[in-house]
């Protein structure tokens, strides 16, 4: 097992409105490994994108810890701070509406060397060698945002992350706004890209096959609470909470002839983030839920070879 980078504590996440306080991340604890790509997958608004905003400290918690190699990020400021988030980046969703259309590629790729307070020059040299890294153009230098396709600008996207040289990139549905095609071009240039510099991933989506194929691990969560935590071949082949098992039954299969009597898929309605259930969160769209389901919440267990569970009646095989 790799050096523990990242390590998430009890974080918890409320965010006040006028009907009460939405729970969007409640006591989620996790770890990631040096050089290796953890994926955080879910339905829409279960938590994932708040989560990896908490990690970055673009939001603060409401309480619970995140460390990076050991150290306390919600106790450091002002220089403390700028200095720690170098080694933290963030690739976003839309290449469309995450680069200013006012700032060049070269300024938009050095923005974050300039804040490091490193020379022109050198951030000119450094900008050219990281176009290179993600297979653009370096006449792409002087050219901005609207004179590129979607996929050319998360590659440009990517390149900044790369800036600082961090050690933790969160990926937050870095493709789903990309065509399939290009979608693999770039999951295969993260791949590339991860083992050229040692880089770890966190890597949020809903979509299981872009996770399957990136993955080593995976975290399923579910209305602010993690599910499974497991590696990415248990949650295809030995999925052990009904939830795991729906998301990946309910995946597109892109064989037409297979067909499985067994599947299990999704039905109802996901429960209010503002009054989730007393019990477990996903008792009232699961089929095994039981009365302790509805008032006992369950706690995550280990049931061997780091696949925990939470879950009252586990799909034990």
């Amino acid at each position: 097992m790799s050096e523990v980078l990242l390590q998430v504590e009890n974080l918890v996440k409320y965010f006040k409105t006028n009907a009460g306080k939405v729970k969007a991340v409640d006591g989620v604890s996790f770890e990631v490994c040096a050089g290796e790509t953890l994926a955080l997958v879910g339905e829409s608004g279960c938590g994932k994108s708040t989560l990896g905003r908490l990690i970055l400290r673009l939001i603060e918690p409401t309480s619970g810890t995140v460390r990076l190699e050991g150290e306390d990020l919600g106790k450091l400021s002002g220089k403390q701070l700028r200095k720690k988030r170098s080694q933290l980046q963030i690739i976003f969703q839309d290449p469309f509406s995450s680069l200013d259309p006012h700032f060049t590629v070269g300024e938009l790729i050095a923005e974050p060397l300039r804040a490091m307070g490193m020379g022109k020059e050198e951030r000119e040299s450094r900008v050219m060698t990281l176009l290179d890294q993600v297979g653009l153009s370096r006449d792409y230098y002087t050219r901005y945002p609207h004179q590129f396709s979607g996929g050319q600008r998360q590659r440009i996207g990517i390149a900044r992350a790369l800036a600082s040289s961090p050690k933790l990139i969160v990926c937050d549905e870095p493709v789903s706004a990309l065509d399939v095609s290009i979608q693999a071009q770039i999951l295969n240039l993260l791949r590339q890209l991860q083992k050229e510099h040692g880089l770890t991933y966190l890597f949020i989506s809903h979509d299981l096959a872009v996770v399957r194929y990136i993955s080593d691990r995976i975290c399923v969560m579910f209305l602010g609470q993690l599910c499974e935590l497991c590696s990415t071949r248990d949650a295809y082949e030995r999925p052990m909470h009904p939830y795991t098992r729906m998301l990946i039954d309910s995946a597109p299969e892109p064989d037409p002839e297979f067909h499985r009597e067994d599947r299990l898929l999704l039905q109802g309605e996901m429960p209010s983030p503002i009054h989730p259930p007393a019990g477990c969160r996903f008792c009232t769209r699961c089929p095994f839920a039981t009365e302790e389901c509805r008032t006992e919440p369950p706690e995550m267990k280990d049931y061997g070879g780091g696949h925990l569970c939470a879950c009252h009646h586990p799909l034990l095989p």
